[in-house]
């Protein structure tokens, strides 16, 4: 195993660091204002190098220009390899950070948006059972600045709408370098993406699950459950032993309580994701269906389901398997079915070709295989609500529950993912909108009208 790497010994600061930069300005008595006019310029024009930037041209402190142009780096990693797809939808970046460690980062692409998957972590401790991450053990923290420099590079592969933080490693286990990454992401004067449009993934560390929803307001949440009982979960992650499934379950309804409607429609969207990996014979039989729906159902309005089928990986000493097509449809079935009415998905995964699926990140680039069926992409949970039950049992961009019967002669939904690690999951995609329901958009009914009275008028 590598040595564990110490922050406290790095010696580059990135200029995405914000409490190192904001300290320049602190020391100085200069204007915060500067440093967001920084960032924002350093976003638009992620070629130019940090000693060009014009800050006197800010009317910047010169005191202030010179430490941050000789003290800060543009960047304190490199991308040292790129891996894109056979499908081209997917990019996985090999970054080395400055100590040397490296880290992956999955890029995906939808149509009309992208998706970034994040790593927080080199390694992981959490050592779960289907995850190949967790065979290298924790080595340590990503800074937060190292955080916001995998989704620059993101961006400079494609415009990045969605943040994922499902990449190696535990999120919660590095809270407060995510908290900084997330507020750098999330605040309109930095790269102001909607906190909608990021989701912290977790295996579950309660304190800071309810940290985050206190903290982080309106950013998603997704629980690595991956089992109906702990008894089920202790097999596949070993970490549950201190989180118990209880106290999980009641960290997701503290989120939920303190999630805010929509300001449009004043209904609470969904604003946690449960991952399910379904692995043959371990966690997918029909009395796991049927456990996990009575675990859910009393809170099915506020959750999305995310049912993954096992990603092959080199994990040692594991025998998993993939499930059979059979046992995902039936269990998908048991899940939607009249009795529990939960609002679910059945994940294709994307990237698997080069090992950027959920579960593989482990710095490992496998030869290309038989490229995915292009799905949907459905991370982007928190501009859902679930209406499963809210009466449009018909719509297809939201799994309604519909009864077994009903079910059998349907295709289940597929949703795209965003390749990525731990318990991988990317962001969602843009619902089609009907005719209908385009005409009862406020702009359309003003149109409408104007036009209205305007043959009144010459009438």
């Amino acid at each position: 195993m590598a040595p564990r790497r110490k922050n406290a010994d790095l010696v580059h600061k990135s200029i995405w660091d914000e409490v190192s930069v904001s300290n320049v300005f602190s020391k100085h008595n200069s204007s915060s204002k500067h440093k967001y006019k920084l960032w924002k310029w350093m976003i638009a024009h992620p070629d130019v190098a940090l000693q060009d930037v014009p800050m006197r041209e800010w009317c910047v402190p010169k005191a202030v220009e010179k430490e941050l142009k000789e003290g800060f780096s543009h960047f304190t990693s490199k991308v040292v390899e790129k891996s894109v797809s056979s499908r081209g939808d997917t990019t996985k970046l090999l970054i080395e950070l400055q100590d040397g460690h490296r880290i992956e980062t999955v890029v995906i692409q939808h149509l009309g948006h992208t998706t970034v998957c994040v790593s927080s972590q080199v390694g992981c401790q959490m050592g779960c059972r289907f995850c190949a991450t967790g065979t290298m053990g924790i080595i340590g923290d990503l800074t937060s600045g190292e955080i916001v420099e995998q989704v620059v590079y993101a961006n400079q592969v494609s415009k990045v709408r969605n943040v994922v933080f499902m990449g190696m490693g535990e999120p919660l286990n590095n809270y407060e370098n995510v908290k900084l990454a997330v507020e750098f992401l999330v605040d309109s004067k930095r790269l102001g993406l909607s906190a909608r449009h990021v989701t912290v993934s977790t295996v579950g560390v309660v304190k800071y699950m309810k940290r985050l929803t206190d903290e982080l307001t309106n950013v998603n949440l997704a629980l690595s459950l991956h089992a109906p009982n702990q008894e089920v979960r202790l097999k596949i992650v070993p970490a549950a032993a201190g989180h118990h499934i209880d106290k999980l379950i009641d960290a997701i309804d503290y989120h939920v309580s303190r999630s805010k409607p929509n300001k449009r429609t004043l209904m609470k969207v969904t604003s946690v994701m449960i991952e399910y990996i379904l692995i043959k014979d371990v966690n997918d039989l029909e009395e796991h269906a049927h456990e996990l729906g009575k675990l859910l159902a009393p809170r099915r309005k506020h959750i999305l389901l995310n049912l993954i089928p096992y990603n092959p990986t080199d994990v040692p000493g594991q025998n998993f398997e993939p499930p059979t097509q059979d046992s995902i449809d039936r269990f998908y079935q048991i899940c939607t079915s009249d009795e529990y009415q939960i609002f679910s998905r059945v994940r294709q995964e994307m990237g698997q070709d080069i090992a950027g699926a959920c579960g593989q990140l482990a710095l490992k680039n496998p030869s290309a295989v038989s490229p995915e069926t292009v799905t949907r992409d459905i991370e982007d949970i928190g501009s859902n609500t679930n209406t499963a039950s809210s009466g449009n049992k018909q719509s297809s961009q939201s799994v309604k529950a519909k009864s077994l019967k009903s079910t059998q002669s349907a295709p289940i939904p597929r949703a795209s993912v965003d390749s990525s690690g731990q318990s991988c999951v990317p962001a969602a995609t843009t619902d089609t909108t009907s005719l209908s329901s385009y005409l009862l958009q406020p702009v359309p009914i003003i149109v409408l009208l104007s036009l209205c009275a305007v043959v009144c008028r010459r009438w």
